[in-house]
Formats: structure tokens, C-alpha cells, sequence
């Protein structure tokens, strides 16, 4: 797999196994089929809320064995796109030295600019309301640190990117993706993160832009991958400080 798989174009085979297997897909399957009882409205909702959060962490953990078996099982060319040899992968397997000394400009920049259009976005049209960054919060109460981690931190920008670069991104049987599939996909990015208004909006697309731009320069899901894992770590960090 790591190796990577000769271009071709994806068949609804591809589409229905890395959707079925996708953390979104899961966590509303383990979500509708639990099961709770109460008494009263404040037991239901607290025991929803539960059921909710633990849903979303098995979903997740569930999700990326699930994702790289379908990838590996249908052989999607997904992962090392270009077919770089192991001979040319510097510290991850498909990238190379020129992918990493671009990241090294690109996420300082970016970041930037996403923090600093954050800032504008909240003096214009008041302060972000997050409904996706709040569960994540409540989750921290209620899920062990170690299991936060690995959803956040490991499993998130794997099969995010494996979803939303690797198979809306992409076209299977061209390296470089278009503008428009750029586009719709930091759209559909941003709308599965669920905004709630004009701000969080703004947050969720223009990051899903800047994983796919970095995707569509390097020819790779790759370096969104490492995107996503630095900037959710770094999100990671801060919730366990502010805590």
C-alpha cells in the first residue's frame, strides 16, 4: 500500500467501502444503534450525551483499520500517489525532501493567514460558535486522555484526508487534481465539521482549502495528512491546557 497503487479511476466499489468505512459513517451507525434508559429529560439527555461521545470515539478508532483494509483490500490509489520509491521518502513513506521544505513555508504562512482572517471574521460577525469544537471539549470529560489522543491526534487526519483529499480530491486515474474538486471538497471539508454560523463556517472551508491546496501542489494526501496532524495537535495541546 505504502508502495502505492497504479492510477485508475475509482469504481462505486471504492466509494462505498471508504464511505461505509469513514469515522462519520460509524459513529452515526454505533450512535442509532445504542440503546439507554431514563427517567427523567436531564438523565436522557446526560446518558445521550455519553452515548454520543463514546460513539464518536469507537467510531473513530473503528474507522482507520476499516479505511486502510478497504484501501489495501480494492488496492485505491490513494497513499504515494506518485509511486515514490522508498529510496526517495523522507520521514513519511511518499514524501520527499522538496515536499517537506515546501511545508515549511506553506503551514507558517497559512496558518497565519487562517488565524488572522479567524480574528477579522470574529470582529465582523462576533465571536465563533463551534458546535463541533464544543462535543470535542465535552469529550475530555467524559473519554480517557489517551483515547482523545489517538482520535484527535492519529486517527482524524488519516481518514479525513483519506475521504476528503484521497477519494473527493483526487480523480483515481489523474495525478492532479482541479481547481473545482479543490473547492468542493474544503467545501464538504467545512460542512461535516457543522457550522453554525458565518465564522465557523469560514474556519472549517478555509482549512479544508488549505489541506487541499497542499495536496494539489504536491500531488500527494500525504502533506495534508501532516497538516491535519500538526494543527490538531496543536488544537490537542491547547484543550488539555485550557482545561
Amino acid at each position: 500500500m505504502l508502495k502505492g497503487y497504479p492510477l485508475r479511476d475509482y469504481t462505486w466499489k471504492d466509494w462505498l467501502a471508504l464511505i461505509l468505512s469513514s469515522a462519520i459513517v460509524l459513529q452515526l451507525v454505533i450512535l442509532l444503534g445504542s440503546t439507554f434508559n431514563a427517567t427523567t429529560y436531564e438523565e436522557a439527555l446526560e446518558m445521550l450525551t455519553s452515548i454520543s461521545n463514546h460513539a464518536a470515539i469507537y467510531g473513530s478508532l473503528i474507522s482507520l483499520p476499516l479505511t486502510l483494509l478497504a484501501i489495501y483490500w480494492l488496492k485505491i490509489p490513494i497513499f504515494n500517489r506518485r509511486q515514490i520509491p522508498k529510496s526517495e521518502w523522507f520521514i513519511v513513506p511518499g514524501m520527499t525532501r522538496k515536499d517537506w521544505s515546501f511545508l515549511t513555508k506553506y503551514i507558517p504562512i497559512t496558518f497565519f493567514l487562517y488565524v488572522t482572517g479567524n480574528v477579522i471574521m470574529d470582529n465582523i460577525f462576533g465571536e465563533m460558535e463551534v458546535v463541533n469544537q464544543e462535543a470535542i471539549e465535552s469529550m475530555f470529560l467524559d473519554i480517557p486522555i489517551w483515547a482523545m489522543f489517538l482520535m484527535v491526534v492519529i486517527v482524524a487526519p488519516i481518514t479525513e484526508e483519506v475521504l476528503f483529499r484521497g477519494l473527493l480530491l483526487f480523480r483515481g486515474s489523474k495525478l492532479e487534481p482541479s481547481w473545482i474538486r479543490v473547492i468542493v471538497s474544503a467545501i464538504l471539508f467545512g460542512l461535516v465539521h457543522t457550522p453554525t454560523n458565518i465564522p465557523s463556517a469560514y474556519g472549517y472551508i478555509s482549512m479544508g482549502l488549505m489541506f487541499s491546496y497542499v495536496s494539489k501542489h504536491t500531488k500527494s494526501i500525504e502533506s495534508a495528512i501532516v497538516y491535519h496532524f500538526l494543527n490538531n495537535l496543536f488544537g490537542f495541546l491547547s484543550m488539555l491546557y485550557f482545561l
